[in-house]
């Protein structure tokens, strides 16, 4: 916290310093001071897809469904620009296909979630997003394949996350 503080007292606008602190603010549980730094990210870099997806899901964890809406289309518009940029990135196709599931765009999500794992299909957090769109979908024979696979290879970081993200609550039961 002082890291991110201290760094943020210098530069305000320095997008890594809001992005990373808003990331793990969320992995504390802290969605609503998440949210400020997430937004600042999106502010400052136009083409950043990443913080509205985040957003997204912190605003679903909070139960605010507007804003949850508002920034999966911002995310899936951002995420679009990025995939036509860079066809070969699986970032904006699996952070896409969530923002998509987030807005019963159930077709297209499936979509560019296979379009992910056919560019990358050994990139642990394309598979998790995967799982997680299969969640929002009602996959979950699906969903939970994909995570009997991934959670032995994933970090300490990536476990903290998995535990506060919304997208994962219809499997959390099993």
């Amino acid at each position: 916290v002082a890291a991110f503080e201290q760094a943020l007292t210098l530069d305000a606008g320095l997008y890594e310093a809001n992005f990373h602190y808003g990331r793990f603010l969320f992995m504390q549980g802290a969605f609503e001071m998440a949210i400020q730094f997430f937004k600042r990210a999106a502010d400052i870099r136009p083409d950043d897809y990443l913080s509205p997806i985040h957003l997204m899901s912190a605003y679903r964890t909070l139960g605010r469904d507007s804003e949850r809406k508002q920034w999966a289309r911002i995310g899936i518009a951002r995420a679009e620009r990025a995939l036509e940029l860079n066809p070969e990135n699986s970032g904006p196709a699996h952070r896409g296909a969530l923002a998509l599931a987030h807005m019963g765009e159930a077709d297209r999500a499936r979509e560019w979630a296979a379009r992910a794992l056919a560019i990358d299909p050994d990139d642990v957090v394309a598979r998790y997003n995967t799982a997680c769109v299969y969640c929002i979908l009602g996959d979950i024979d699906a969903a939970l394949d994909l995570l009997e696979t991934l959670l032995p290879q994933s970090s300490c970081y990536q476990l903290l996350w998995f535990k506060q993200d919304s997208d994962l609550d219809a499997v959390r039961h099993h």
